[in-house]
């Protein structure tokens, strides 16, 4: 079994999403519309992969989650952007119009690869998180219990 590493640059999972029950809902055509409808409403008719991570990120506080949630979903899964930015000419340039999301959002990617990938990742990595916080909880309850078993001195 091989496990894909994220790109040198990549921007971990969860230093791009906030924490919210919307991110385990997105799949590529939820985020393809959650971006065609942020774009057309910014007059904007195409985005970069740099834009893509700067609303990922969201310093400037501005981006609404929904759309940082898409955009870090979109970062997440590289190959997803690359599909539906490639999906009508050759080649990656990183760059991604409007309407190769309104085709992605249209269920262009349903059943591809790409998707079942993603989706794959993202249910275990809500599998890893959810094994961390019973192992956090277990181990500060056997600690409580362990220290009430103590001989007072």
């Amino acid at each position: 079994m091989s496990v894909a590493m994220p790109n040198a640059g990549a921007t971990p999972p969860s230093q791009t999403q906030p924490s919210s029950q919307f991110d385990q809902y997105l799949d590529s055509a939820k985020s393809s519309q959650i971006l065609v409808d942020y774009l057309k409403g910014k007059d904007q008719s195409a985005i970069n992969i740099t834009e893509l991570r700067e609303l990922a990120d969201n310093k400037s506080g501005n981006v609404p989650d929904d759309v940082q949630s898409a955009a870090a979903y979109m970062v997440r899964h590289e190959a997803i952007f690359t599909a539906v930015e490639t999906h009508d000419v050759p080649g990656a340039d990183g760059l991604s119009g409007v309407w190769n999301f309104e085709w992605a959002a249209e269920g262009g990617m349903t059943g591809t690869a790409e998707e079942a990938l993603a989706k794959m990742t993202d249910a275990f990595d809500r599998a890893i998180a959810m094994s961390a916080e019973v192992t956090k909880v277990t181990t500060e309850k056997k600690a409580s219990l362990d220290a009430s078993k103590q001989r007072p001195q």
